[in-house]
């Protein structure tokens, strides 16, 4: 019994210790958000990749590879709060007919952010965990307009993110949202040089039919992430050289 509990505390080290993890910027100042990519380049800050089948956490079967659905996100902080841009592979592109809690059912970007991260393997949200989702919206190529618009909603909180700023359009095999959202929007919106936080990021996708949510990726593979927090991977926040 001792030698069996004993593989179960290592197996369960060796889970905790195979968190994705990375680091993210904290800037001075927030970007603008203006709908380009080359901000980030200039700025010398490289993308998350989103690209493996371990990172299909939901509709693998259905995931028609990384040249057709994945992703690469720019994520940085700041005092103000937080810019993200995806650059999304995606075959309908701006293609989100849903709204508010809904969203996530459509082509969409999500990302889960927990400012607390003592307890990396805490089973549910605490006060200083988000997750917010960016919705394409709707675009009509026919009509040149959108017929949904884009939104910002955070689902934990059940409320759209007031101040939140997005700007989406059409990209060769997909799409680009850039936004930002506010820190004061977030009541434990932490941000700190070498703070650690529990840190996600998902792509949802409609794939090739676009009626409802095909595939989910996720930068740490797990599906579970809307509702349990210790799937999530971390990352460590530096200040800007």
């Amino acid at each position: 019994m001792v030698f069996v509990l004993a593989l179960l505390v290592l197996a369960s080290a060796a889970v905790m210790a195979e968190k994705a993890s990375t680091t993210l910027t904290l800037l001075a100042a927030p970007m603008a958000v203006d709908g380009s990519v080359s901000k980030w380049k200039s700025a010398g800050i490289a993308p998350i990749v989103i690209n493996k089948m371990s990172q299909v956490a939901i509709g693998g079967p259905y995931w028609m590879h990384a040249d057709v659905q994945s992703a690469q996100v720019y994520v940085a902080f700041s005092a103000k709060g937080v810019n993200l841009t995806a650059v999304v592979k995606s075959p309908k592109g701006l293609k989100n007919k849903n709204a508010d809690g809904n969203i996530y059912d459509g082509n969409a970007v999500e990302i889960f952010m927990g400012f607390d991260n003592s307890d990396p393997g805490r089973e549910l949200y605490t006060e200083t965990d988000y997750q917010v989702g960016f919705s394409t919206g709707d675009y009509s190529k026919a009509n040149k307009k959108y017929t949904v618009k884009p939104s910002v909603w955070c689902f934990n909180l059940q409320k759209p993110v007031e101040g939140a700023k997005i700007i989406t359009k059409p990209a060769e095999g997909g799409y680009i949202i850039d936004a930002f959202i506010p820190a004061d929007f977030f009541p434990g919106y932490d941000a700190r040089d070498g703070g650690e936080i529990g840190f996600d990021i998902g792509i949802d996708d409609i794939g090739d039919k676009g009626v409802a949510r095909k595939v989910q990726l996720t930068w740490s593979g797990d599906k579970d992430g809307w509702k349990i927090p210790k799937g999530w991977g971390k990352a460590i926040i530096k200040k800007a050289k």
